[in-house]
């Protein structure tokens, strides 16, 4: 399986701030954070969900309980519903208020998170559209990147993966990526747990992973000689 990740790009080279540059009372996926992270110049790895009413939101979980207190799924609220949400002091930015904020001063690595309704792809490569900045799109879910690469085939992509002690079919998808043959991605992006993987797994791809947050998981990965995703290490 070949990439089309060259290697200087920056998917390789550049450490990526998970969910922008937060911690310290900055909230993941904050507008606060993505401008901290380019601030220090960082590319940005971030999520994507989509409302009831097919706005598109920065937002890592199903349920917003975690983030805001109120226990509902982002896609069963309207897009008025998730605006009026609070995360530590911050609105939920839309997709369009953080393209409009990057504005192509640092990378993005975005991921689109698995939907009850469909329609997040077209939406999110419709975003992209004019786009002038750097990017790559990857999700844990196959079929979502399948689908991309048919919307838009020139999009770098990144198939996410984990290994789990569940082992039933969803689990078996994310841990062997079996459908790899069919989402051609560019690139593996994995957890840091299971490093090193086996060639069957990542098809000799190139290879990062996710989610470093100390220095002793900083010099385990180093030794990988692969990228990744961090929290807390750099600021």
């Amino acid at each position: 399986m070949k990439s089309r990740l060259t290697a200087d790009s920056w998917i390789l080279n550049n450490p990526i701030a998970h969910r922008g540059l937060h911690g310290n009372g900055v909230p993941e996926n904050s507008m606060s954070a993505y401008k901290a992270a380019i601030e220090r110049n960082y590319p940005i790895e971030m999520d994507i969900q989509m409302s009831k009413d097919g706005v598109l939101f920065c937002f890592h979980d199903d349920n917003a309980v975690r983030m805001t207190g109120v226990d509902k799924y982002l896609r069963d609220m309207t897009a008025e519903e998730i605006s009026a949400l609070d995360i530590g002091g911050e609105g939920v930015p839309t997709f369009e208020e953080f393209l409009k904020l990057v504005d192509g001063k640092v990378p993005l690595l975005i991921e689109i998170k698995q939907q009850k309704e469909k329609g997040i792809e077209e939406k999110t490569v419709k975003a992209l559209e004019n786009y002038k900045g750097e990017f790559a799109i990857q999700s844990f879910d196959p079929f979502v990147m399948i689908r991309i690469k048919k919307l838009a085939p020139q999009i770098l992509r990144g198939q996410l993966g984990a290994s789990s002690t569940n082992k039933g079919f969803k689990w078996f998808v994310i841990e062997k990526l079996p459908f790899n043959f069919l989402v051609k991605p560019d690139f593996i992006h994995y957890s840091l747990y299971d490093m090193p993987l086996k060639n069957s797994v990542t098809n000799k791809l190139p290879t990062i992973c996710y989610t470093v947050r100390t220095e002793e998981e900083l010099e385990k990965v180093k030794s990988f000689g692969n990228n990744f995703v961090f929290e807390n290490v750099y600021k």
